[in-house]
């Protein structure tokens, strides 16, 4: 009996007695020393605008600002139930943010929610329990009412959306769903999954020779540039689909699908007929038409201005960089970038057999939506704002091949005129050109 009672005796009555946590000292010195290298960072950024350092430097504060977390992050790891730690955190990534260079706008990004983060944690430790319990349950509210806002803001059919479910949406969640990427339909699919976007890249690498031309519009002659021409397609399969699942390729899908979110009001008929952007598309009738079926309204996709000033930029930058080999080659080369439009088979087409027999293919190119959405040079500069096409549907129209046609010699069923645009050719040349030699776009490549 009394060696039990011992042994109870020696049992640890806290969790403190069966794991001593971390000494307070050595969680401050690697705290203050997180800060203190952070700090050494600002101050080399604060000395880079009043003295030009060599580029190298950035580099040496980028990782001194790295350093610095990682040992901040490591005291806050020891004793995370102290709500100074947090506090110390919060000072360490702001200081870090001012030592990054502007260049490193992401990593910045990632250290100011860093500084959101650990003042909310020091403040949820340092009020009283109940309080505590209140807020992550306040959060938790919060958070679940923008998921049925996302699910529930979209009109159904003829019936449009509470006004109060738009102002919330609007106003409130839809700058946080998009912080969190929980807006994309990748996660929702309320009422029905749009159309999928793709990614097709035209990288024009000027050569430095020159060639006489004739202008399909005009019929004048004209010295043109030679190009090395390569077509880049975002996501790809397979080369996209990394997994059993395809979780990789569907990412890659829903970082193009951020491109088609497109300004609201510009497609109201009585402004848009009389609008600029509609003389300008007509001046270009004769080489490429409008689509038979869209409406004109619909065919002129204006993107939001975040897409125009940032994604757009950094697509063209990342594509031009990453498919060049080295500096010289980047800055000669453009790219055009075309978003397309998947759309999807009615269930009676899909089901219905063709004349000859045949079903018609879920990805024949004629059910892809081409929209131009500009050219840009390694910098992300767009090369040409008043370009007539510029964010304009580049159809890609059905036709019916005529039997012994020399000029049709793959008899297609299809006139693809995305490649007429992005390749400055005509109609004709397009017909007569072979897709699998890559003198055209190959539509094999979306598959």
């Amino acid at each position: 009996m009394e060696h039990d009672t011992a042994a109870v005796a020696s049992l640890p009555r806290s969790a403190a007695e069966a794991v001593p946590p971390w000494p307070i000292q050595l969680v401050v010195r690697l705290a203050v020393l997180g800060l203190f290298i952070n700090g050494i960072a600002a101050v080399l950024g604060g000395i880079h605008y009043l003295v030009s350092f060599p580029p190298w430097l950035d580099g040496v504060r980028v990782l001194l600002v790295l350093a610095g977390c990682i040992l901040t992050g490591v005291a806050l790891s020891c004793r995370a139930e102290l709500w100074w730690t947090w506090g110390l955190a919060a000072a360490t990534a702001l200081v870090g943010w001012v030592g990054l260079p502007e260049t490193w706008d992401s990593y910045r990004l990632v250290l100011g929610v860093a500084v959101a983060v650990a003042l909310g944690g020091a403040l949820l430790l340092a009020v009283p329990k109940t309080w505590r319990l209140a807020a992550i349950s306040l959060y938790l509210l919060f958070h679940f009412g923008g998921i049925f806002l996302a699910t529930t803001s979209p009109h159904t059919h003829n019936y449009p959306a509470p006004m109060v479910t738009i102002q919330l949406y609007t106003r409130l969640y839809h700058p946080y769903l998009q912080f969190i990427y929980m807006r994309n339909a990748y996660h929702f699919y309320s009422p029905e999954p749009g159309p999928a976007s793709l990614l097709v890249f035209l990288l024009r690498t000027d050569t430095g020779q020159h060639v006489q031309a004739v202008d399909p519009q005009t019929g004048n002659p004209y010295e043109r540039k030679v190009y090395k021409h390569q077509w880049v397609v975002m996501p790809r399969r397979p080369d996209d689909v990394r997994d059993p699942l395809g979780l990789s390729y569907y990412r890659r899908l829903s970082l193009t699908e951020q491109l088609a979110r497109g300004s609201p009001g510009v497609i109201v008929p009585e402004i848009f007929e009389k609008s600029e952007v509609q003389a300008r598309r007509m001046t270009r009738l004769g080489l490429i038409p409008l689509h038979p079926t869209e409406p004109i309204g619909l065919q002129y996709r204006l993107p939001n201005s975040d897409v125009m000033r940032y994604l757009l930029p950094s697509y063209a930058s990342h594509v031009i960089l990453y498919h060049t080999p080295d500096v010289q080659t980047a800055a000669r080369t453009t790219v055009k970038i075309y978003r397309l439009e998947h759309r999807t088979l009615r269930v009676e087409t899909f089901a219905a057999r063709q004349p000859d027999g045949s079903y018609a293919s879920p990805f024949h190119p004629t059910t892809y939506l081409p929209f131009f959405m500009g050219e840009f040079d390694a910098n992300g500069e767009l090369i040409h704002p008043q370009d007539e096409l510029l964010n304009w549907l580049v159809p890609v129209m059905p036709r019916e091949p005529r039997p012994n046609d020399p000029d049709d010699p793959f008899r297609k069923t299809y006139l693809d005129y995305m490649s007429v645009h992005a390749l400055d050719l005509t109609p004709q040349q397009v017909l007569r050109a072979d897709e699998s030699a890559g003198e055209v776009f190959n539509w094999s490549l979306l598959r």
